[in-house]
């Protein structure tokens, strides 16, 4: 009855992009909201993660590379074909949030475009080559026979909208909840005394007006969230009553 869309992107491979589109589309004519899970995803490839985020925004910079080398340098900007900037957007993160999951959330944040929720990311803003070491410790070809090591070189930091770096800094969500259940007070009955109370007045009206009440079925491919799934997700909980507060905010404005 929330009509939010929830979506789980476990790692950046090469289809995110184009599978995140295609539910969202499906989507417009109910979706008022959408949860966009990114937790304890290490990363992936960098131009789904800019993919992604182009798909939420419009305009300006979504991440920047730079280093010494100019070839290994370069910025990612928005553009606004295909963007579905009105629909209220919350992220979810964690401490396995990393990499491509950084960037997403990083520039949405910096775009204000959707509000973060979880826990301090990873802290991995780097691009990094590993070359061959000789016997003096200089940098060589991997590959190289009189290589005796290998070493791990930084060659270039990701920069986000705002200019800040995500290396070792990692993503601040606005909105910090740790990881757990829901706490529910076992003194309280209220809550099953309502939910007795409402079955015996959906009886009672079938009674009066002779119809069955219907409960409308899900496809094979659709997977509802449930009120077990979020009572045990303390984060996702948050995440989904963050969305309903901006789904009225946005009701009073218009």
């Amino acid at each position: 009855g929330t009509n939010l869309l929830y979506i789980r992107v476990s790692t950046f491979d090469a289809k995110v992009t184009k599978s995140v589109r295609r539910e969202i589309k499906k989507s417009l004519g109910w979706v008022k909201g959408i949860v966009l899970d990114l937790r304890a995803n290490p990363g992936g490839n960098l131009n789904q993660a800019i993919g992604l985020t182009n798909l939420f925004v419009s305009s300006g910079i979504i991440v920047s590379q730079k280093s010494k080398n100019k070839s290994e340098s370069g910025v990612a900007r928005a553009t606004k074909r295909g963007t579905f900037s009105k629909i209220p957007l919350v992220t979810l993160v964690n401490g396995g949030s990393a990499s491509a999951s950084e960037i997403v959330s990083g520039a949405l944040q910096d775009h204000k475009r959707s509000i973060i929720i979880g826990e301090k990311t990873f802290g991995k803003g780097s691009v990094q080559v590993v070359k061959g070491i000789d016997k003096y410790g200089k940098p060589m070809s991997r590959g190289n026979k009189k290589a005796i090591g290998a070493l791990k070189i930084t060659i270039a930091r990701y920069y986000l909208p705002s200019g800040r770096t995500i290396q070792a800094k990692g993503i601040t969500p606005d909105i910090i909840v740790e990881n757990g259940k829901v706490s529910l007070r076992e003194t309280s009955q209220f809550g099953l005394k309502e939910a007795e109370l409402k079955k015996h007045l959906e009886e009672e009206l079938q009674k009066i007006d002779g119809k069955k009440s219907t409960v409308s079925k899900k496809s094979k491919n659709q997977k509802i969230i449930t009120k077990k799934d979020i009572l045990n997700d303390l984060q996702l909980k948050s995440a989904i009553d963050t969305l309903k507060v901006i789904t009225i905010v946005n009701k009073k404005l218009k």
